[in-house]
């Protein structure tokens, strides 16, 4: 089964299965939003879904390409990732009977599919793709960063900083013989 620019999968057929079934399914994203300022580009996940005593088991291996900001030059540029997940989800409502199940604590960091039978990918491919992203991205190892001005002598000093410079001065005045 392949999903192009959907997250959103119906599992109530594998839901009537036997323990141990199981389903391909290919997801194939343009665009997905990683963050608020963080989106990603070509984003494929090759996912197992298997029937499980309590519910289903997504397993397998998001990849893609972020746009991430350099933080020496603080230009775009394209930082690949690629990542495993598991997530176990469980249901809300019986899928032969209907009936409301009881759910997990919610401290428990498990999937929810819904009463329509649909299990959303979307949160477990983010946290993965996110933190296979560099904490510091730096777009090239030669990347000089930003380009700095010399400050000047004559210049003017930011009065919050003023204290420190007048300190400063003051200690290029002090002897070293102290």
């Amino acid at each position: 089964m392949e999903l192009k620019n959907d997250t959103i999968i119906n599992v109530a057929q594998l839901m009537k299965e036997d323990i141990g079934a199981a389903r391909k399914v290919r997801v194939a994203l343009d665009w997905f939003a990683l963050d608020q300022d963080l989106m990603a580009k070509d984003v494929t996940a090759d996912l197992r879904m298997t029937r499980i005593t309590y519910g289903i088991l997504a397993s397998g291996q998001v990849a893609g390409t972020a746009m991430v900001e350099c933080v020496r030059c603080l230009e775009l540029y394209e930082q690949p990732f690629a990542a495993d997940f598991d997530q176990e989800y469980r249901p809300t409502i019986d899928v032969r009977s209907g009936v409301a199940l009881d759910q997990p604590a919610a401290d428990e960091e498990l999937g929810v599919i819904d009463a329509a039978h649909e299990l959303d990918l979307a949160e477990p491919m983010r946290q993965v793709a996110i933190l296979d992203l560099p904490i510091k991205p730096v777009c090239r190892e030669d990347c000089a960063g930003l380009e700095q001005d010399d400050a000047g002598e004559d210049e003017a000093v930011d009065r919050r900083l003023g204290v420190l410079s007048q300190l400063l001065a003051a200690d290029d005045e002090t002897p070293d013989d102290q």
